[in-house]
């Protein structure tokens, strides 16, 4: 069990005991900035979200509603769980346009708990577990996949293929400065907000007038988190925070380094909320 909103600095204390809940990008956030080669993941994310949506509000329907986990790697073998709406029927789990033909097998498929608070018709009523075999080959990028269930099927949901190498997983506890995890530019943490009111901190070393890019990946893909990311220095001082950026609820900013030494990122759910489905990815890196 990971510490709850454990941040020490004293800025936090003066403004309540509790960590910032901005609605928008803070005056002293900037745009991230992606290289053009990231453009066609961002916009295949963003019309899936769309299309989603617009599914969402069409009642009686099956849906995805969440994904764990959102990334795979090639060369395993993964175990994927999908919650939703109307799935505890579903017949089978087909992937779109795949350049390497992809095969699943539902192992599981149920009706689903509803944690206090929220609502069965957000965050659904039933989940399936199947497993896929990720070929080696897979090269990396996005693969598209649907829910197909005597009710109709599901509006596509989206799986990240990632290399192991630039993958690293969560560590716990890190729910404070003490207990920053330490993180390599460029890699991409796979997390999760697992319950309410928790935080993730991530601590990576800076140096004067370094620029930095750091985002948020959650909601793009299928995950109930509704992010809100915060850039502290090893004095306490808040120096950037983003909650919604580029039309979704995931998290993304810029900042120029004021000086050498230790830097922290805190990921919190906007809304404090938190379970196994709130599951995210986390990427800083330096941008020129």
């Amino acid at each position: 069990m990971r510490r709850k909103a454990d941040l020490e600095y004293a800025e936090t204390q003066r403004r309540g005991g509790r960590h910032p809940r901005p609605s928008c990008c803070s005056a002293i956030s900037a745009p991230l900035r992606l290289c053009v080669k990231e453009l066609p993941a961002l916009l295949a994310l963003t019309f899936l979200a769309s299309e989603a949506l617009a599914q969402e509000q069409k009642p009686n329907v099956p849906r995805i509603t969440a994904v764990v986990p959102l990334e795979v790697t090639p060369g395993s073998t993964a175990t994927v769980r999908v919650r939703g709406v109307k799935l505890a029927a579903a017949s089978k789990v087909q992937f779109l346009e795949a350049k390497t033909p992809l095969t699943a097998v539902i192992k599981e498929k149920k009706a689903a708990d509803v944690p206090n608070g929220l609502d069965a018709k957000d965050v659904g009523d039933s989940l399936i577990e199947f497993t896929l075999t990720v070929p080696a080959e897979l090269p990396g990028g996005l693969v598209n996949f649907r829910v197909v269930t005597p009710d109709g099927t599901t509006a596509p949901a989206v799986l990240r293929v990632i290399e192991a190498a630039a993958l690293v997983e969560e560590r716990e506890p890190n729910g404070s400065f003490r207990e920053a995890q330490p993180v390599e530019l460029g890699k991409t943490v796979r997390g999760v907000v697992k319950e309410d009111k928790d935080v993730d901190v991530f601590q990576f070393a800076g140096r004067a007038g370094q620029k930095i890019a750091a985002e948020v990946i959650a909601g793009r893909g299928a995950s109930l988190l509704d992010s809100s990311l915060t850039l502290t220095d090893v004095r306490g001082q808040f120096l950037a925070t983003n909650d919604d950026s580029g039309g979704t609820r995931d998290s993304a900013l810029t900042f120029t380094l004021p000086a050498d030494g230790p830097y922290f990122f805190s990921v919190i759910d906007a809304q404090d909320r938190g379970t196994a489905w709130h599951s995210y990815e986390f990427i800083v890196k330096e941008v020129p």
